[in-house]
């Protein structure tokens, strides 16, 4: 039972059986909210989705469903797909060969190294990055990609309107402005939550190809983008500094999921290769035609991108009324 089908109740009644169908938690409580004013209920909510849809277009922000053409492919193999993507910026990158570069809030100066140093070699990679707007390693490496012109993509923990983290805003605007997106499956104005953050992961993970955590513990928020990624077969990729002993406790976690683990300074030929050919051998099944290149470098110019996502011809049709499911046609 989908969204369409419970908004095109026609009573109370029918609305509520709707919720015990679907085994709603809280069917008492909402039934209680409703009383009989179901349908004036629905379009007072229908009109405040429009209202929403107006201003989140306005700033360039689109909605994107499973199941949809333009949906993430990466994303429908997780086993727990998000039902839509809220997407500020170039939503054609979603579908490119990606790397994950995620890593603690606070590095100490050898998770600075190895950030700065995976930042300087993104030119080699032919992939898009992707890391979650967080301070520290997150931030690093958004910068450093748009420094070496990469497109890089910021999966955050809370709504697309919300500021988070503060400070962040002049960041989000040159990620966008340089072909990159920023990405949420939450509500637009959702907070944050430590709940929010850890799901967020399986979205870093299940989009890329390969993740590379730059300095993490076991028990932090980066070792649950590793276990998904595990989970999802990625490739994982460690960097170690050559003072750092066998018994470093990322590297122990790292070695039981399988990642491969290179010395830098040392073995950079070996690492750059591994990626290069991890991320080639993707581009290769891509399609990654010479019409999304010209698309990402109109983006990247400032100018009117054209986007792949299938256009609502007939938006007044969205403003009249909720019978008139052209945008939010959910299955």
């Amino acid at each position: 039972m989908g969204f369409k089908q419970v908004l095109r109740a026609e009573s109370s009644a029918e609305f509520i059986n709707y919720l015990v169908q679907a085994k709603c938690k809280n069917t008492s409580q909402i039934a209680n909210q409703i009383g009989e004013d179901w349908l004036k209920k629905r379009d007072e909510l229908w009109k405040q989705g429009v209202k929403l849809y107006h201003q989140l277009d306005a700033q360039g922000i689109k909605v994107i469903h499973f199941g949809q053409e333009n949906f993430p492919e990466s994303l429908h193999e997780i086993s727990d797909p998000p039902k839509w993507l809220f997407v500020q910026g170039n939503i054609s990158i979603l579908h490119r060969p990606a790397l994950a570069i995620v890593g603690t809030r606070n590095p100490s100066e050898d998770g600075l190294f190895l950030a700065n140093y995976v930042g300087a070699c993104l030119q080699y990679f032919n992939a898009v990055t992707v890391s979650g707007l967080a301070l520290g390693i997150d931030q690093i490496i958004h910068k450093k990609s748009i420094r070496a012109k990469v497109p890089t993509i910021a999966f955050i923990g809370t709504g697309i309107l919300q500021n988070y983290p503060a400070g962040s805003e002049k960041l989000r605007q040159e990620i966008c402005k340089n072909g990159g997106a920023i990405v949420s499956e939450y509500l637009p104005h959702q907070s944050y939550s430590a709940e929010n953050f850890v799901h967020r992961n399986r979205l870093q993970a299940g989009l890329s190809d390969v993740i590379i955590p730059v300095e993490w513990k076991e028990k932090g928020g980066t070792s649950h983008t590793v276990r998904f990624a595990h989970k999802a077969q990625k490739r994982i990729v460690c960097l170690k500094l050559p003072d750092w002993s066998d018994s470093h406790s990322e590297l122990l976690l790292a070695k039981k999921l399988g990642a491969d683990i290179f010395t830098i300074p040392g073995e950079e030929p070996k690492f750059i290769t591994a990626l290069h050919e991890s991320l080639t051998k993707k581009n290769c099944f891509a399609g990654h035609s010479q019409e999304a290149e010209e698309e990402l470098q109109s983006s990247i110019n400032g100018q009117e991108a054209k986007n792949e996502t299938p256009e609502f011809k007939n938006k007044q049709a969205l403003d009249n009324h909720p019978q008139q499911l052209s945008l939010f046609d959910f299955n």
